[in-house]
């Protein structure tokens, strides 16, 4: 196949696409591919997917690539007309304007919204644009570059959606409106890049032939900040917590450089990804998209910064993060809805919301069938009017309950026998919501009880970690850990 490029910049399609573009607001097929004039941020789409050698030729041309965008696509950069003579291009073209709202934005109540500008735009640039269109910008530290928390009119924003300069569109969490820090996650990771914002989650790892994915997990690197039973078994949790509701299991098993196998690792500054960690307080983790698009041994990794402050049940929480970042091992991108897991900015959690768990099945398919209740809802955004001050909510119950097990009485304790008894009790200055159990190899539940809590926990041959976490109905948390060892 050959493109026509001419000075006015324009791209015939000359074939059938193989496979389409998925964003969150359209999928783009052959049918509706049109000849258009392109932007100076534009899509190409390769016949296969691109890899890092793809990704330095384009770059030698002068086409910088800002992102990745499933199937086989990547958002590039020129001012140019783009040199594609020779390349595996199935199609390129441009994103519509309504391409780059989120369709969660109908929903949003606050007229407040996150901006997000292509990854090679500076933030001044944006800044102006909104600006001149009506919309406050808020002054919040802790963002990530090239992300604007604005209020503004509704109205406006397709017309703001329109200037090349922006990425996408969405609505601000609450999160983003309050004084509290903020850490943001940088997105998924493919040899193309960063995965887009504006695009949608369209394939994830292959299943076996009984319909499940199966993967394994191991651990390359610890952290000494988190004690290491605790570590593992908060890790479990976090892959475990996805694999209840999908079509998916993970198994303690495998090398850093088996297939399939989800490599953990903590790691500081410069680890051998290309993609360096930069210190305390910023990018907290990033994980690799499944293959395809990356290849083994790096599908599927999770890499963590052992430079941060890491913790059980307060910021910078190992197991809010951990699950953030699975969600990406398993092929899922950033949701624009406030208030679930993946959303683009971290947040104290203690499980899935409906929507992580509408995604993971509609990627795999549903292991149960029924949904558990969601969060409440979130408190609303400031008043549509830019410029009036924001209010923050009233201060939150920040103290954890105390959780006791009174059998086993010791923290390491042996057994020949399939289960355990775990049982104790739990206090709180308001109430004890929930005591949940989950162990090293990845099982998990709920307890019977609160105030007086018991679990039957099944047991594998060899060591396992058993944790024991109680929450508040604040999302405050106190846990326990103890190894068995089955004999």
């Amino acid at each position: 196949m050959r493109f026509l490029l001419t000075a006015g910049f324009v791209c015939l399609l000359a074939q059938p696409l193989a496979a389409a573009v998925h964003l969150k607001a359209r999928t783009i097929e052959a049918l509706s591919a049109r000849s258009e004039k392109l932007n100076h941020h534009f899509i190409i789409q390769f016949r296969s997917a691109p890899t890092p050698e793809t990704r330095a030729e384009l770059e030698r041309r002068g086409i910088r690539v800002v992102a990745y965008v499933p199937d086989n696509a990547v958002m590039a950069s020129s001012h140019a007309v783009p040199d594609l003579e020779g390349l595996d291009v199935e199609w390129t073209g441009n994103l519509a304007p309504s391409d780059k709202l989120s369709p969660e934005l109908s929903a949003a109540a606050s007229g407040a919204y996150l901006l997000m500008l292509h990854e090679d735009v500076a933030r001044p640039a944006g800044l102006k644009i909104a600006q001149r269109l009506g919309f406050f910008v808020l002054d919040r530290p802790g963002l990530v570059p090239g992300h604007l928390v604005i209020a503004g009119p509704a109205q406006n924003l397709a017309e703001l959606a329109a200037h090349d300069e922006v990425a996408y569109i969405l609505p601000a969490s609450p999160d983003l409106l309050t004084d509290q820090p903020l850490i943001g996650c940088v997105g998924s990771l493919t040899p193309a890049g960063r995965m887009g914002p504006y695009a949608a989650a369209a394939q994830g790892w292959i299943a076996a032939a009984d319909g499940m994915v199966h993967l394994n997990f191991v651990f390359e690197t610890l952290t000494p900040k988190v004690e290491e039973n605790a570590l593992r078994s908060e890790m479990g949790r976090a892959l475990g917590e996805w694999a209840q509701y999908a079509n998916v299991t993970f198994s303690a098993a495998g090398t850093p450089s088996s297939p399939r196998t989800v490599a953990i690792r903590f790691a500081s500054g410069e680890h051998g990804d290309g993609f360096p960690f930069d210190g305390p307080g910023k990018v907290l983790a990033h994980s690799f998209y499944p293959a395809p698009p990356n290849s083994e041994p790096i599908a599927g990794d999770m890499h963590l910064d052992a430079d941060e402050d890491w913790r059980i049940g307060a910021n910078i929480d190992l197991f809010s993060v951990a699950l953030h970042e699975a969600g990406h091992t398993l092929g899922l991108g950033h949701t624009d809805k406030p208030g679930s897991v993946m959303y683009p900015y971290y947040r104290l959690v203690t499980g899935l919301s409906p929507d992580d768990i509408a995604a993971i099945r509609n990627l795999y398919g549903s292991k149960a069938p029924v949904t558990p209740p969601g969060p409440a809802q979130p408190p609303t955004g400031p008043p549509s009017a830019p410029g009036k001050p924001i209010e923050p909510p009233p201060a939150a119950d920040r103290t954890p309950p105390s959780l006791r097990v009174v059998s086993p009485a010791s923290s390491i304790v042996s057994t020949t026998s399939g289960s355990m008894t775990f049982s104790g009790t739990a206090v709180d200055n308001v109430g004890v919501a929930a005591v949940r159990w989950s162990t090293s190899t990845g099982k998990s539940g709920t307890a019977s009880g609160t105030t007086n809590w018991s679990a039957e926990v099944p047991l594998l041959i060899g060591d396992t970690v058993v944790t024991i976490r109680a929450y508040d109905a604040a999302g405050n948390s106190a846990w326990k850990a103890i190894t068995v060892v089955r004999h």
